[in-house]
């Protein structure tokens, strides 16, 4: 049976598929973000060959992370990351500085890669599952536990480091050398705070009165307008679109109508974004596992064990109890959905050479499989 090209095809497959999959996982106790990815798996390439990696799948799933890191940016409000302050600027940012400056030397060594991909391999490698992670704690009431606060704050941490990463990563993929990727990080960095500045206010007085006089078809129009545009204006800029995105959410994170555009917005930002978990899942080339294996072996070790061993002492060292930081450690050893995407973004740029991201990607997914099951037991 050939493999779907067209748009209406390929759709009617990611729904079906995510939802038998989805609903197999949840029979079995297993998070649907994972029941996403093996949907990715059964449907693609490696599996059943019903879909290609095309341009209208990359398409449905760049809108999904749009979404996602716009949804990132409504998120991140003052008074939260104060009342974490201690623990996000401490156990959150020595965790993921110590796993990626480990990381690092090592990758480049090995793969022969330049300083800048190299990092972003290891920063990939250093994220764990936000979604996954905070929807199991969610369920099973621990988010306020001194363990789930602890976790809290190192995701919290590694959402920003994507961020930052993500301008890393345009920095190397606009090329000419050191030079001119320090001035691409420069001109991300600046353009970011200048569209924070100049654009917050008004944006906010545009969705507060949204949120008082519209309806809600408006206020989900307001939400995907306002994520789209700042992604198209990154790219007019040079820069990703998740990037402009995140910016956009941010403008409005601490306005009256936050919780709304956030409510509004949720729906197309969950479906899209399992549609990006999907593709990824239909990147995960299972059947080059035999060819891989060692580096895909070696890579979850890192994963699982690395992380968990490096995490304990780093969460003792910052006053928890040993119970806890084992907790701690356990919970954050898997990868993550912006692990995934960066090295699913850098491979299509070419920044990091497919030999590298194949394994990495693989490695990353699997973990998530596992991650699902560690994370319900140590939560």
């Amino acid at each position: 049976m050939p493999a779907a090209s067209g748009l209406l095809e390929i759709a009617a497959l990611l729904v079906g598929g995510a939802f038998a999959l989805a609903a197999l996982c949840a029979r079995l106790g297993i998070p649907t973000l994972v029941g996403h990815l093996l949907a990715g798996v059964v449907i693609g390439p490696a599996g059943l060959g019903l879909i290609e990696r095309g341009e209208a799948l990359a398409a449905i799933g760049e809108i999904g992370v749009i979404l996602l890191m716009f949804a990132l940016g409504l998120e991140f409000s003052l008074p939260r990351f104060l009342s974490l302050r201690r623990l996000i600027l401490g156990l959150g940012a020595a965790q993921m500085a110590l796993t990626t400056f480990l990381l690092a030397p090592a990758v480049a060594a090995a793969a022969g890669l330049g300083a800048l991909p190299a990092i972003l391999v290891a920063g990939a490698a250093a994220m764990s599952s936000t979604a996954l992670t905070l929807k199991i704690l969610a369920g099973k009431g621990t988010l306020g536990a001194p363990h789930g606060r602890a976790v809290i704050a190192v995701l919290l941490f590694q959402d920003l480091a994507a961020v930052a990463l993500l301008v890393l990563h345009d920095a190397a993929a606009g090329g000419g050398g050191h030079g001119r990727s320090l001035a691409t990080l420069a001109l991300g960095l600046g353009a970011l705070t200048v569209a924070l500045l100049v654009g917050r206010r008004p944006l906010q007085r545009l969705a507060d009165w949204i949120a008082r006089h519209g309806e809600p078809e408006r206020a989900q129009l307001l939400a995907l307008g306002i994520a789209l545009v700042a992604a198209v204006a990154a790219i007019a800029g040079g820069l990703s679109p998740a990037l402009g995105a995140f910016a956009a959410g941010m403008m409005i994170s601490e306005g009256d109508a936050r919780n709304v555009v956030e409510r509004e917005i949720r729906p197309f930002r969950d479906l899209l974004v399992g549609l990006f978990f999907i593709g990824i899942g239909t990147q995960l080339q299972l059947r080059l596992l035999p060819d891989f294996w060692p580096e895909v072996a070696l890579w979850l070790a890192v994963l699982l064990a690395g992380k968990m061993a490096l995490v304990w002492p780093l969460a003792r060292g910052f006053g928890e109890a040993p119970g806890v930081a084992w907790r701690v450690a356990a919970i954050l050893a898997n990868g993550g959905e912006f692990g995934l995407m960066l090295a699913s973004v850098a491979r299509v740029s070419g920044v990091i050479p497919q030999p590298v991201a194949d394994p990495l990607l693989l490695a990353l997914g699997i973990s998530l499989l596992a991650g699902g099951l560690i994370v319900r037991r140590a939560g």
